[in-house]
C-alpha cells in the first residue's frame, strides 16, 4: 500500500470509470473545473465548484466523471491527521473565499516548483475542523435537480421556517432561493461548456421544468442566453 511522508498535491483529472479503493493517506479534493461523483461509506456526492470534500485515511470510497474536469488534490500522509478526522466517513465543505484562498496559493507552489503545503497545512487542518458544510447546503448540492423547500431545508437543520432563513443568510451571505439558483446555474454552465446536450435537457437535468427558466436565469446572472454562453459570444452583449 502507497504511503507517503509528507504532503503531495497534484492536479489530476478522472474518467468515466467507476475506481473504488482506500488507502492509508488522507485525501483533500479542491475543484479547478466540471464535476466528480464520489461515493464514501454511505454517501453520494457531487463535488463541483462551490464543494470540496475531505477522503479520510481507510474510507472505502469510489468515484467517476463523465464530465471534462480537473481537481486539485492533497494527498495527506497518516501521521499528519489530526485525531478527531480519523473517523470513517468523507466530509464536505462548501468551497468558501477562504478554500480559494488556500487553493491559489498550493497553485502558485506548484506552478513556481517549490511547496509551502508543510508551513500551510496546520492551517488546512484548523479549516477543515471549523468548516463542516451544513446538512442543508450538502442537501442542496446534492439535489439540485430535484424540487427543493425551504421547509425541507429547515428541517434538516431542526430550525423553523423563519429562524432558518435568516441562518442561512448569515452562513452564506445569500437567501436560500439565490444559493439554489446559483447552484443550479453553475451545474448548467459545465454541461454547456462540457456536453452537446440540448438546451431543454440541461434545464431539466439542473432542477428547472423549462428551458425559458433557465434562459432567465442566465439572463439574471450572467447577461446573455444559455445558447451565448456556449458560443463564447460574451463581447456582443451587455448586461441590462
Amino acid at each position: 500500500m502507497e504511503t507517503y511522508k509528507e504532503i503531495v498535491a497534484e492536479r489530476r483529472m478522472y474518467t468515466a470509470a467507476k475506481d473504488t479503493h482506500s488507502h492509508s493517506y488522507a485525501q483533500l479534493i479542491l475543484p479547478l473545473q466540471g464535476e466528480l461523483v464520489i461515493k464514501a461509506g454511505a454517501q453520494n456526492l457531487l463535488i463541483d465548484q462551490q464543494t470540496l470534500f475531505f477522503v479520510p485515511p481507510e474510507c472505502d470510497h469510489t468515484f467517476h466523471s463523465s464530465v471534462r474536469n480537473e481537481f486539485l488534490v492533497l494527498d495527506i500522509p497518516y501521521f499528519m491527521i489530526p485525531a478527531g478526522e480519523l473517523q470513517n466517513r468523507g466530509i464536505s465543505y462548501q468551497f468558501t473565499n477562504q478554500w480559494k484562498g488556500i487553493r491559489y496559493l498550493i497553485l502558485d507552489g506548484i506552478e513556481q516548483g517549490r511547496s509551502a503545503l508543510k508551513e500551510l497545512y496546520p492551517y488546512i487542518s484548523h479549516c477543515l475542523r471549523q468548516e463542516q458544510q451544513p446538512k442543508s447546503i450538502q442537501y442542496i448540492h446534492e439535489h439540485y435537480h430535484e424540487n427543493i423547500t425551504v421547509q425541507k431545508l429547515a428541517e434538516l437543520e431542526h430550525y423553523n421556517r423563519s429562524y432558518y432563513s435568516d441562518w442561512f443568510l448569515k452562513e452564506t451571505g445569500k437567501s436560500p432561493s439565490v444559493y439554489i439558483q446559483e447552484v443550479r446555474l453553475n451545474k448548467a454552465k459545465d454541461l454547456l461548456r462540457n456536453t452537446n446536450l440540448p438546451i431543454l435537457h440541461i434545464a431539466i437535468q439542473v432542477g428547472l421544468e423549462h428551458q425559458s427558466s433557465l434562459t432567465r436565469l442566465f439572463q439574471k446572472y450572467e447577461g446573455i442566453t444559455p445558447s451565448q454562453y456556449r458560443k463564447g459570444n460574451f463581447s456582443f452583449v451587455t448586461n441590462t
